[in-house]
């Protein structure tokens, strides 16, 4: 489904989608085509729906006229050890 047809489907609400097809431009993932997994009712769900998913899965809100995310590489994490004596 085009992120058009949620927005009308769905107007000013979270929605759990996954992504069935996108393309990457300028380090962003642009969104085109997605599955309405469920409709989100408030934002303390859309919380807890955001920090479960997994995969091509993710919580987005429709008052946003296309889907776009920013891509970043995940940091390194370094540890420093101790050597205690």
């Amino acid at each position: 489904m085009l992120w058009a047809e949620v927005r009308e489907l769905f107007p000013d609400q979270f929605v759990l989608v996954e992504e069935l097809k996108s393309h990457y431009e300028d380090d962003k993932l642009h969104v085109e085509e997605v599955a309405v997994i469920k409709p989100i009712h408030d934002q303390h769900e859309a919380w807890k729906e955001l920090f479960s998913a997994k995969n091509e899965r993710f919580v987005y809100h429709t008052s946003n006229e296309a889907i776009i995310v920013e891509v970043r590489d995940k940091p390194m994490i370094r540890r420093s050890h101790n050597d205690e004596s």
